[in-house]
């Protein structure tokens, strides 16, 4: 029984862990929190089958009025509420925390925060694009009333006045008609979708912002230069910036942040739910277990008590036998102990007496058996 119960809280145990590194892990919860979930269920449920077995020898015993029997059921009762009354007082007040904690992460001023940062970092990007695409209306203006030879030459000078890392000038086709740049590791420019070409025609300007690997941010403008006159092929400026680092950095992070936010806001009701039936289960397992043990402690406290009842009724009923002692160095292992010994030594006076008895019988047979076959006697008297 021991073993069982001691192979179950192991197991217990094991996938107790696993199933709270689960809930804390989004990508093991998903793959394999219901399975933890319903090994946990399991675990529990055959201990409450092994404590309702024992539930059930326990009172046909007290039926059956077993000595020690009341004393067992007493015990177990005193250990079972020991545990129980705890249990339930610490799984009420970590319920209330736990669904206070995660309420306090949906604060609403968290998420006004998060969404003043979004915003924040929204408006420092489309003023930088902005900024980009004014440069660029500007440069187009002056690019219209430049012959080709011309743009050619002024783009890389228009391209230092206005402080941006590259510029280039594309057919309406996407072709590449002169370049500019102030980053020596790219020599060609980023070439423009079909898309965005179509774009730029239409609207005559596009602002996009690009991201480019994890962290880095890109500013895109195009803008259509069309020379006055009629029948002049219309040109696209294209200008790139990148957007400083920390501001990509921070703007990146927020964002992160924000988007990890709102997937937990979605979740909170399943997650507050998760979260109890965690623990509620732990609870469970470790109130099961407690009862479980109480059964046992409750059955090896008395069955001193018991071996000394049944000593007791035995040598009542003039059964001497020394009945096995309980070895252990508590008070209850000493008294047994010492039984054993008191019967012991009664049984050996018993058999001291009886063989007394026995050699008292046969002079006794003797003696008549001597007087019988006597036919004459001599009568001796001393002066007393």
């Amino acid at each position: 029984m021991t073993s069982l119960i001691i192979a179950a809280v192991s197991f217990g145990g094991i996938l107790l862990f696993l199933l709270a590194s689960a809930s804390a892990n989004t990508a093991l919860f998903a793959s394999n929190y219901a399975w933890l979930l319903g090994l946990n269920a399991v675990v529990a449920l055959s201990l409450l089958a092994l404590i309702s077995w024992q539930l059930r020898v326990l009172w046909r015993e007290h039926q059956a009025k077993v000595f020690g029997s009341r004393l067992k059921l007493r015990l177990m009762l005193m250990f079972g509420l020991m545990a129980v009354l705890p249990g339930v007082l610490i799984y009420a007040v970590s319920v209330q925390f736990v669904t206070k904690s995660i309420e306090t992460w949906f604060d609403v001023r968290v998420e006004k925060a998060l969404e003043a940062g979004l915003n924040l970092g929204r408006s420092a990007l489309d003023s930088l694009l902005a900024d980009l695409a004014a440069k660029g209306q500007a440069m187009a203006l002056e690019l219209a009333e430049r012959s080709e030879t011309l743009r050619r030459l002024d783009i890389n000078r228009l391209r230092e006045q206005s402080g941006v890392q590259s510029a280039a000038l594309f057919s309406s086709e996407g072709e590449l008609v002169a370049t500019a740049t102030g980053d020596l590791t790219t020599l060609l420019p980023s070439q423009p979708t079909p898309e965005l070409l179509r774009r730029t025609l239409s609207e005559r300007r596009v602002a996009v912002l690009e991201s480019h690997g994890e962290k880095d941010l890109n500013l895109r403008v195009l803008v259509a230069v069309t020379p006055p006159g009629l029948g002049v092929e219309t040109r696209i400026l294209q200008l790139t910036d990148p957007v400083p680092a920390a501001l990509a950095l921070n703007a990146d992070s927020v964002q992160t942040v924000y988007a990890d936010y709102q997937e937990l806001s979605l979740g909170r009701e399943g997650l507050t739910r998760i979260y109890a039936m965690t623990l509620t289960l732990t609870v469970l397992l470790a109130l099961f277990t407690a009862i479980a043990l109480a059964f046992v402690l409750a059955r090896r406290l008395s069955a001193p008590l018991s071996i000394l009842a049944e000593g007791t009724q035995a040598v009542t009923a003039g059964d001497y036998t020394p009945r096995q002692a309980v070895y252990s160095r508590d008070e209850l292992g000493v008294l047994t102990r010492s039984f054993k010994q008191m019967t012991s030594q009664l049984d050996e006076a018993r058999r001291d007496n009886e063989r007394q008895r026995a050699e008292l019988e046969a002079a006794r047979a003797y003696l008549e058996s001597i007087l019988a076959n006597l036919s004459a006697g001599v009568l001796v008297f001393d002066r007393r």
